[in-house]
């Protein structure tokens, strides 16, 4: 017997000690090496690229939020890039998904600064810069379609600092694959 458990510890991969329980999720190794990529299950990825941002697990409470990204600790600031995903109905592309919400934004407060098609990774992608002054806050949302799902990036910070967290929002939204 004392054998048969030295030849299991011998001849056991140490891969299965560290195996995620499905390959090629988010907990295993293989993907999980590059701090800050995140992969969907819908197929799309997404990474930090050269900023210092942290990805964060999914909130447990948000079933529309894949992921989140914010500015390191430390860093006093307030900047958190949501990535959040929606069925649409219909063949709609980004630009006739983001028009049905354009009107209102203001009944929630916002301002649209700008409004405009972007091409992402060679992807038609919709961005939106809005703004906030009753909260202070500015955001950048940048919205891709793909059959009958939708992914909007939303990268917030406050106002006063808004210039400089869109430098990195602006890294991350780059490295968008679908």
């Amino acid at each position: 017997m004392k054998n048969v458990i030295v030849a299991l510890l011998l001849f056991t991969s140490p891969a299965g000690l560290v195996a995620a329980p499905m390959p090629l999720t988010s907990t295993s190794l293989f993907i999980s090496a590059k701090q800050g990529l995140f992969h969907s299950p819908l197929g799309f990825s997404i990474d930090a690229g050269r900023t210092n941002w942290q990805l964060e697990p999914k909130p447990k409470n948000n079933h529309f939020i894949e992921t989140i990204y914010k500015a390191p600790a430390g860093s006093g600031s307030e900047a958190i890039l949501t990535v959040r995903s929606d069925k649409v109905n219909g063949q709609v592309d980004a630009s006739q998904y983001a028009k049905r919400w354009l009107s209102d934004y203001p009944r929630f407060g916002f301002e649209v600064l700008d409004a405009k098609k972007v091409k992402v990774d060679g992807q038609m992608a919709y961005l939106i810069d809005l703004v906030s002054h009753e909260s202070s806050k500015q955001l950048r949302q940048v919205l891709f379609v793909r059959g009958d799902d939708a992914v909007t990036l939303t990268c917030r910070d406050k106002i006063q600092d808004f210039a400089k967290t869109l430098k990195s929002c602006d890294q991350i939204i780059r490295t968008f694959h679908w």
